[in-house]
């Protein structure tokens, strides 16, 4: 089993990362065997299907270059007339050539997908490490792949030799042009036929090549471990980040503190901040909450804002436990919240005309909102 550096077992596949870091270095599956096939198979279908074509610009184009005209012509002329035989002969095979170029660009796309990375990598021209290569394990399979290649192509061309004898014999029969004509054809689907053990050889291949990229992909537990904890993030970085969000957090709720009708304490552990708008909300909204030091806090912004404070434990508490922020108070709080409402309103009025200083209420809290913090 594959090991690593360390020593560990690359047990565990690849992850979706290090298949995605491995295509961005150019690392993804490919066969030679299935680009040659393709190239092979498509190139002899291409000379059956247009043969005929490129034989007819392939003749003209030999009668040209042996006519009297070409070859008694002036030496100055002599450079553009081969240019013009050339670009002649690109025009008389250019189905060929395409279907060649198609098939080994599909053959790459279809197995490994679309990359393209052009990098120079100075340790590949060592040559001690070269001769390394020549020796190594891949470069020795390589060979005994490369070896029954050739003799599976080779014991088919020699059947199908032996097939086709008595056909090439009779083109000896055959008037030149006839003769031509008829080798042009089983030259094509002799090509054809002796690419068709590619095909074999492909697809015994590629799945060799896809589980092969697997195998060398592959991670060890650690590795695996490391990944999982670079991409949640380090616990260390994590707690900061909640740390400043929890600080942004608190610091917008101590900007709430100063427009809340009441702070209802403890008097110590506890702070809750309520404001009641009749017009935006059915009920007390809970704008601020805290205990010990972030309680404190509350207490001095609202001393400093002239926002009312009231101890009452059990009802600090209790909406403490059951009130979110920004939320409304449960409905079973209603009643003794009203009652801290009223006296606020109350000792409002006593601050401004005077009179007879209002009694601060005891309101009476179920048992049930105080369970989380009993």
């Amino acid at each position: 089993m594959a090991e690593n550096q360390d020593g560990q077992e690359r047990t565990e596949e690849a992850s979706a990362k290090k298949l995605a870091d491995a295509r961005k270095k150019g690392q993804v599956p490919r066969s030679k065997e299935l680009a040659t096939m393709m190239v092979t198979v498509a190139g002899a279908l291409m000379l059956i299907a247009s043969g005929s074509f490129m034989g007819e610009r392939m003749q003209a184009l030999l009668r040209g270059s042996l006519s009297a005209d070409f070859l008694l012509s002036p030496a100055e002329r002599m450079p553009g007339q081969l240019y013009a035989l050339l670009l002649h002969g690109l025009l008389s095979i250019w189905p060929l050539m395409l279907v060649a170029l198609l098939s080994a660009i599909v053959a790459n796309v279809v197995l490994g997908g679309w990359t393209f990375k052009l990098s120079l990598k100075l340790d590949r021209l060592d040559p001690i490490k070269g001769v390394a290569k020549l020796f190594s394990v891949r470069s020795l399979g390589e060979l005994f792949k490369s070896i029954a290649k050739m003799s599976f192509i080779g014991l088919a061309a020699f059947f199908l030799l032996r097939f086709m004898a008595e056909d090439m014999l009779g083109l000896g029969m055959q008037s030149p042009r006839q003769a031509i004509v008829n080798s042009a054809g089983l030259l094509a689907w002799f090509f054809f036929i002796v690419s068709l053990p590619l095909v074999v050889i492909a697809a015994i291949d590629v799945p060799w090549q896809l589980w092969n990229y697997k195998k060398e992909l592959r991670m060890t537990l650690q590795e695996v471990r490391d990944e999982h904890k670079e991409s949640d993030g380090r616990p260390e970085v994590k707690a900061k980040l909640r740390e400043m969000q929890q600080a942004a957090a608190r610091q917008r709720m101590m900007e709430k503190v100063p427009t809340a009708d009441v702070v209802i304490t403890n008097p110590t552990h506890f702070a809750v901040a309520l404001r009641y708008d009749e017009a935006r909300s059915a009920a007390p909204v809970l704008v601020a909450k805290g205990a010990d030091q972030v309680a404190a806090r509350i207490r001095e912004l609202a001393k400093d804002n002239a926002v009312s404070i009231v101890e009452s434990p059990r009802l600090a508490r209790a909406v403490f436990a059951s009130t979110e922020l920004d939320a409304e108070i449960p409905a079973g709080l209603y009643l003794a919240v009203a009652q801290i409402l009223t006296y606020v309103y109350q000792l409002r009025s006593w601050q401004a005309v005077g009179g007879d200083y209002p009694v601060a209420p005891e309101p009476e809290v179920d048992d049930s909102y105080l369970k989380d913090l009993l």
